[in-house]
């Protein structure tokens, strides 16, 4: 369920992005390019492309970023629900609407502080040239509901990021959720609120 990117010097910090399925290999190079304590907690954001009638609900998508480094850096241990916000400004993100929906989560305003504060004690762990701490930041879809009946046949989902809030989503993975879930487990999948657009 997990992709990993590039180590980072100095922390030994690995990038997962968690989404049911392998890394796509293109976005293996993006991803090394990421340095994971320097990108601004509000221009980071992932986009999914999901199956109708399936859809996700604020919370179901959580950021992780996490440390083990001695006081006073760390330890450093958050877990972010993010937000879902509308999927109708994800830049490379394709849907057909008919079967697919875009869905884009994000760091909610009230975490923004917490994310950046953590990265700072990372960065500042860092400083010190230190090689005694580890740390990671993942992204893992966590949950889900549908707003109709799962027809049979292919679940494909495709989940994209983005760093910076003036560049394109690119894809990290796709994956046909049948393969992932029993259908024992997707028959269970709670009844969206219909409060919750």
């Amino acid at each position: 369920m997990s992709v990993r990117g590039r180590s980072i010097a100095g922390l030994a910090s690995l990038l997962t992005l968690s989404a049911c399925a392998l890394l796509n290999p293109m976005a293996l190079t993006r991803l090394a390019a990421l340095d994971p304590l320097e990108i601004a907690p509000e221009q980071m954001s992932v986009a999914a492309v999901m199956p109708v009638p399936l859809k996700l609900r604020t919370g179901d998508v959580v950021l992780h970023f996490a440390m083990e480094a001695p006081a006073p850096y760390g330890p450093v241990n958050e877990a972010l629900p993010l937000e879902i916000v509308s999927g109708d400004n994800a830049p490379g993100v394709s849907a057909s609407p008919s079967f697919e929906r875009i869905q884009v989560a994000r760091v909610a305003q009230a975490d923004l502080a917490r994310l950046a504060a953590a990265q700072a004690k990372a960065r500042a762990f860092k400083a010190t040239g230190r090689k005694d701490g580890k740390g990671s930041i993942s992204v893992t879809i966590k949950g889900g509901c549908r707003d109709g009946a799962i027809n049979p046949g292919a679940l494909a989902a495709e989940i994209f990021m983005r760093s910076q809030a003036d560049e394109q989503y690119f894809l990290v993975s796709s994956v046909n959720l049948r393969k992932l879930l029993t259908d024992d487990a997707i028959a269970k999948l709670p009844l969206c609120d219909p409060r919750q657009g």
